[in-house]
Order: structure tokens, then sequence, then C-alpha cells
């Protein structure tokens, strides 16, 4: 199993980080223009197979993902310092902080939970059964709700993060990699990616029905709208500001744009494009492409890369602290963190 995760650079999902906390609210609109960025600095003490990250804006804490390691590397998100390691097990993967509750969520792979951490003691609190493969995440603040993608059973877990148990269970297409949430719409996306690494046939890990994109209505937990998307839906992100979500499709090295449960248009990106993460703020969609070792920078405004900046090796996931401007992208084959740095952050509303 960790040799297929450790030698795919296409293989990842997750609802990275939007860059700012979104409070229930009808309309968003922010008046800072699109912000360009470089490259700051590389951290190193990242921990071994660095994969997905969360930060903690008001901590300042940067939580990694160690894949094939079972544990959690926790950083100063402003400095880099080390700071300690959370010792957990498994295969881990996405990391998502709830910035209301001080709350890290991990799922974990091999053991089919979802790992629960206290940001503020880095201790894990609780273990959270949900079966089968779990992947993706996505973490409704609003709802106090958590959405995972479970690969091997196609389908979606509800938690309900006030009980940490699981409420509902929707069927969706083949093999979910990525899941997200439109926080002001509670509309959830899941990526149904086509690909099952832990079949135990080989002529069962592709399958031909997926390629898309489940909408899902996230108060009735029905399926709306199932969308063609092109080959291999990784990682998918939702825009509540302008009501678009962005696909990662690795296969065809585009992200698409959905509006109105339609493919409306698509960005060309690098070679696979794996992590995605908003800096709403900024108006910036950051894609790590994961084959050409660089990330993609779109400015969601007008949706057109404005640049495209080198990472290291193998860059999977993406998260972006909106308070300072800062963008952190886990490289695995390099095991490395790039930072990188807008211009001073201006005031918004």
């Amino acid at each position: 199993m960790f040799s297929h995760y450790l030698s795919r650079g296409t293989i990842g999902i997750a609802a990275a980080g939007l860059g700012v906390l979104i409070m229930s609210s009808p309309s968003l609109a922010y008046t800072n223009p699109p912000q360009i960025y470089h490259v700051h600095s590389t951290w190193s003490d990242v921990g071994p197979t660095p994969h997905f990250s969360g930060v903690d804006m008001k901590l300042h804490k940067l939580f990694v993902s160690n894949l094939a390691n079972g544990t959690v590397t926790v950083l100063n998100s402003q400095t880099g310092q080390y700071l300690g390691t959370i010792k957990i097990g498994g295969t881990l993967h996405t990391v998502m902080v709830d910035q209301q509750t001080n709350t890290v969520y991990v799922t974990d792979i091999q053991r089919g939970l979802l790992d629960v951490i206290n940001a503020k003691t880095d201790q894990v609190t609780d273990e959270i059964t949900v079966g089968g493969h779990p992947h993706g995440l996505a973490v409704s603040n609003r709802l106090h709700e958590a959405f995972v993608s479970n690969v091997s059973l196609s389908e979606i877990e509800v938690i309900n993060l006030k009980t940490n148990r699981v409420m509902k269970t929707i069927p969706v297409g083949p093999n979910p990699w990525g899941v997200t949430v439109n926080p002001v719409t509670d509309t959830i996306y899941a990526a149904n990616t086509g690909i099952d690494p832990f079949a135990t046939q080989p002529d069962q890990q592709l399958n031909p029905q997926g390629d898309s994109v489940t909408v899902i209505n996230g108060h009735t937990f029905t399926v709306e709208a199932t969308i063609p998307v092109g080959p291999h839906p990784w990682n998918l992100i939702a825009d509540p500001v302008n009501n678009e979500t962005y696909v990662g499709v690795s296969g065809a090295h585009e992200v698409a744009v959905l509006a109105h449960n339609h493919v409306v248009q698509d960005i060309t990106v690098g070679q696979s494009p794996h992590g995605l993460a908003l800096d709403l703020p900024a108006h910036t969609l950051f894609v790590n492409d994961s084959l050409s070792n660089a990330v993609s920078v779109v400015n969601t405004r007008t949706n057109q890369v404005i640049e495209t900046l080198p990472t290291g090796q193998q860059p999977q996931g993406v998260s972006v602290d909106s308070h300072t401007g800062m963008v952190y992208i886990m490289n695995q084959a390099s095991q490395t963190a790039t930072i990188l740095q807008s211009l001073p952050r201006t005031a918004y509303r």
C-alpha cells in the first residue's frame, strides 16, 4: 500500500483549507486586488513523507501529516520552527483545522479513522471510526459537521463534530478521493476519481464510471447531480465568493470550473494537479502541479493563471494562512515545504 502512495505523484486528495474562516453570510465581497506571490523560503523540519497540512491561524501552528510514518509534525507557522511530533499510527493523509474550536482533524487511511487533535495541547483526543479507506476531508464550522470521502466504499461519511460520530453515509460515484463543502450554500462536492489502489485484483483498480463530481445537498444529504469533468479528478475546493468549485483533473492537466452543476471553464495548469487551496481575501487559487514540481497561481476573478512558481519534488497538499499571506506546499519526495509569501495584507471586508 505504501509503495503505491509513495511512487505515484498523482495520488492525493483533499478539501485543502480555505484561506479564511467563513461565517454564515448570504453575501461575501472582498475589496483586495489579487496578490502576487514569491517563494519565500524552504522548510526542512516537516517530517518524513510530508503529504498535507493545516494551519491554525490563531495559534500560529502548522500541522503536517507524514503519510507513511503515522505521525503529524507541528511547526510554528510563521517561522518554521519545529515544535514537536504527534505519534498516531496508520497512514495519515488530509489535515483540516477548525479555526473556531482549535481542533485538528486527520484522515487515517490504513486504520479507517478520522483522528482528532487538540491544537492547543497537540494531544489526540478521539479516533472516529469511519471504516473503509478515508481519504479526503472537509469541515463545516457552521454546521459542526465533517465530510470524509471513502475511496474503497465509494461514499461520503457525514460526521457530527459535537458527538464525533458518523451520522449519515451518502453513496457517490466510484472511488471518491476528494471532498469539499461550500460554507454558504452547504453544498457538498465529491471527486469520483475512479481509481482504487486497495482493490485486490489489478483489473478492479480502475473504474471507467469515475471521472466525475457528485453534487450533494448538505441539508437533505441527497444527490442533486453527477457532473463529468475528465480523467481522474483528485482534489476539489468550493469558492463561496464566486460560487464556483475548482476541480483538479489530473489526467487532463487542467482545473475544471463548476457553476450551476456544469463545467463552465477548463484552466490549463501543470502536470497532474493535486492539492488545491484558496486565499479568499486575495482572490487566489493555488494548484500543486505534482509531476511538474510547481504550483500554479490562479486569479479567481478571471480564472486565469497569473504565475507558475517552482516547488520541491512531488508537491502534494497546500494550505493558506490568509491573515499573513503565507502559503504552505508539502513536497513529499524532497521531504520539504515550499513557503510562498504575498505582499502585506490590506484591510478587506
